[in-house]
């Protein structure tokens, strides 16, 4: 549709300058550069692919902004993700902008530039996170998906399926552990209603090589109530 390429381009302008804006505050822009090694490529306790996954991320930072490439592919060549962002960070709040990109595995019916049709492979979202502080330590997010096939019915209409999570971090024998409660309030991408569908639990760790190399690893148990689905993840970080 031309509107929402219109609207596309719109906010692209926007962010940019915004971000121009940022980055003659800050004077600098900092590249970053990661590679992780899953054991399984997971999202709010949606397992996707059946491998593990190589996941780059490439990301700028200008002041308050971050923006950036985000990657996700199966070993075994089933399952692939790009993702691109723009995000928006204060010491409390982080508000973010994702388009979801998931060709096929031989990219049939999966054109990049192809937004409108039924076949298009691309989803947006929209997250406002409160990260907690030290009175109240328990962050609250919020999605919503408001552009994609993905996320239609089957009269076609959008669906905007909303996914909220409450996330709690503390140390236990000197690791750190992240806990997260999601939930969906309606019928759509999530669930047929309104339901529980991720509850989960990561440890943070590092492996040292020697005294001057160290390792970040991860290990993750995800739970998905309406799937009934449970995975043990691993990760490491390059």
């Amino acid at each position: 549709m031309r509107i929402f390429r219109s609207l596309l381009l719109l906010s692209m302008a926007v962010l940019l300058t915004l971000n121009v804006q940022a980055a003659d505050e800050s004077k600098k822009t900092e590249i970053s550069l990661s590679v992780d090694m899953v054991s399984r490529h997971v999202w709010r306790a949606r397992f996707s692919g059946n491998a593990p996954c190589i996941e780059p991320t490439l990301n700028f930072q200008s002041g308050k902004f971050s923006y950036g490439v985000w990657g996700s592919y199966a070993i075994d060549e089933t399952y692939q993700e790009v993702d691109f962002y723009v995000s928006y960070n204060t010491p409390l709040f982080q508000f973010s902008l994702y388009d979801f990109y998931c060709p096929n595995v031989d990219f049939e019916d999966s054109k990049f530039f192809d937004f409108d049709s039924d076949k298009s492979v691309h989803f947006f979202d929209a997250v406002a996170k409160y990260k907690g502080c030290e009175k109240f330590p328990i962050s609250i997010m919020t999605s919503v998906l408001f552009y994609g096939e993905y996320d239609r019915n089957a009269d076609n209409d959008q669906r905007y399926s909303t996914y909220l999570e409450l996330g709690y971090s503390n140390f236990i024998g000197g690791k750190k552990v992240s806990w997260a409660v999601g939930m969906t309030p309606a019928k759509g991408f999530y669930a047929d209603e309104l339901n529980l569908v991720n509850v989960g639990m990561t440890v943070y760790d590092k492996i040292k090589f020697g005294k001057e190399y160290s390792l970040p690893v991860r290990a993750g148990v995800s739970l998905n109530p309406v799937q009934e689905k449970l995975l043990f993840s691993f990760a490491f970080t390059l």
